[in-house]
């Protein structure tokens, strides 16, 4: 199901034969921003395309879980990720994850087509209410994407992800949330 189309870029939801396309942009993502995902490619880069099938979103039946993919003729080129929440007091909130374009095609809008594309597939599932995203506040043209999209800062956790770059070399990273009423 295409969601939107330009110069050739197509937005679809990720179909299960997708998975494997989207484990290696998600390992390049890992890879190239550290500092962006709360996973670290250590640990995902073994794990098989098949294990993201509940990310699909496919036993679901209000909707608000599924990935949706970037595609430039064959090519994925950018993913976004949204996971509804499953405990009963949260359902109404779904969180935002898995945001990357690829470095070659980033300034061309693909990252803001995404966005609109979540969010007017969040607005379909019934009974969510709120998107809630964590993003580094050193992620300057991330935040500006979200703000654009029409998220609201609501607070930072400092020191939210430690990086050890080896003996002695530790990083810290703040993260801002971000939420947005649907």
């Amino acid at each position: 199901m295409a969601v939107s189309e330009f110069s050739g870029l197509r937005i679809a939801r990720i179909a299960p034969a997708d998975l494997g396309a989207y484990k290696a942009l998600r390992d390049e993502a890992l890879r190239l921003h550290p500092d962006a995902f709360d996973a670290d490619i250590e640990s995902e880069q073994a794990r098989p395309p098949e294990s993201f099938i509940g990310r699909l979103g496919l036993g679901e039946p209000l909707g608000g879980s599924f990935l949706l993919g970037a595609w430039m003729d064959r090519q994925m080129v950018g993913m976004i990720g949204l996971e509804r929440q499953s405990l009963q007091k949260l359902r109404h909130s779904a969180e935002l994850n898995s945001m990357m374009v690829r470095p070659s095609h980033t300034g061309h809008g693909v990252g803001r087509m995404l966005m609109e594309a979540c969010i007017a597939e969040a607005r379909k599932a019934i009974g969510l209410e709120q998107i809630i995203l964590r993003v580094s506040t050193s992620s300057s043209s991330a935040i500006r994407l979200y703000e654009h999209a029409g998220f609201k800062s609501c607070g930072i956790v400092p020191h939210a992800l430690r990086l050890v770059d080896g003996p002695g070399q530790v990083r810290y990273f703040d993260k801002l949330t971000m939420v947005l009423m649907l």
